[in-house]
């Protein structure tokens, strides 16, 4: 396969794009998923949708010059709109965290309560994630928060300065 100027112009502004929600998933050490997931799909999810849709159509039916079975195309579609939808998913939560801690107003704020739960993974491997969920003492709700180790035990006190930023998302950057 020859990549054409075309391609070029629809790869690497995605690459990118990517690249920015990667480096903002991992510029923080301690951030509530929980709330940037569901901000990301509230607000995100029609434009993911469109533009999987979109990028999967031009990496399958938009060739006119290759000949390809029909069942191929639809597979490659459904496939690529899959893949592009998650990636863009993941890579939009990114740049919300990254507009919430470097845009605006951040309050400090005391994140204090019990771990009631541990979500540690088995084995740590690249994109797994330590979490521990909080009891909190002043709102009374709980909280599921990734941390940057799994040294936290369940009963375990927790105390941490954080910062709410202009989305609302509780992080620290230590």
């Amino acid at each position: 396969m020859t990549l054409t100027n075309k391609d070029l112009k629809l790869i690497i502004p995605f690459i990118l794009f990517v690249i920015m929600g990667i480096c903002g998933l991992h510029s923080v050490n301690y951030i509530s998923e929980s709330q940037t997931m569901e901000a990301t799909f509230n607000w995100c999810i029609i434009p993911t949708i469109v533009f999987a849709l979109y990028y999967a159509y031009r990496s399958s039916f938009g060739y006119k010059e290759v000949i390809v079975p029909i069942w191929k195309n639809i597979l490659s579609f459904t496939v690529m709109t899959i893949i592009i939808g998650m990636v863009t998913f993941i890579s939009l939560q990114g740049i919300l965290i990254s507009i919430n801690n470097n845009i605006g107003q951040q309050k400090e704020y005391l994140l204090s309560g019990k771990i009631i739960k541990l979500d540690y993974p088995e084995e740590k491997k690249i994109g797994n994630k330590y979490a521990i969920e909080i009891e909190r003492k002043v709102e009374k709700d709980t909280i599921k928060l990734n941390v940057p180790h799994n040294n936290y035990q369940k009963g375990q006190n927790f105390e941490k300065s954080m910062k709410i930023g202009l989305l609302k998302f509780i992080y620290s950057e230590n």
